[in-house]
């Protein structure tokens, strides 16, 4: 069954999943489901509070950050949430990023995404 992804829930996507692009070349699968987080608005992914809460307006202060992706990147995944991809093959394990508003489709464990694979923000790590 195919759903549009703006006009159902988000709770229906799992770990595991197969993600693939827009042209249909698989990206990795999910590892991780992160919700949206609206108090996300600084370019580093720090949340803003309430103008009374000063501890969030503190310069470095951050809860959420996304290593080797860019500021703004990080910012707009962080606001609107995003999937954790991992992408295995030879080499080191890869992680790519897509928002949840990237999302076109899900039909049968599989999510399609608006955009190609290499237009996705990505972050390398050695395997151990």
């Amino acid at each position: 069954m195919t759903q549009n992804i703006r006009s159902g829930p988000l709770d229906r996507l799992w770990p595991g999943w197969l993600v693939v692009d827009r042209l249909g070349v698989a990206v990795g699968r999910i590892r991780r489901l992160h919700r949206p987080d609206p108090l996300a608005v600084a370019d580093d992914g720090r949340r803003i509070g309430q103008a009374s809460d000063i501890v969030a307006m503190l310069p470095g202060w951050s809860v959420h950050t996304l290593p080797e992706v860019s500021p703004a990147a990080a910012a707009r995944l962080v606001r609107e949430g995003y999937l954790e991809i991992v992408v295995r093959g030879r080499g080191p394990v890869r992680q790519r990023y897509a928002a949840l508003t990237d999302i076109t489709e899900v039909e049968d464990e599989v999510v399609r995404l608006a955009f190609c694979v290499d237009e996705l923000p990505c972050q390398t790590s050695h395997r151990r």
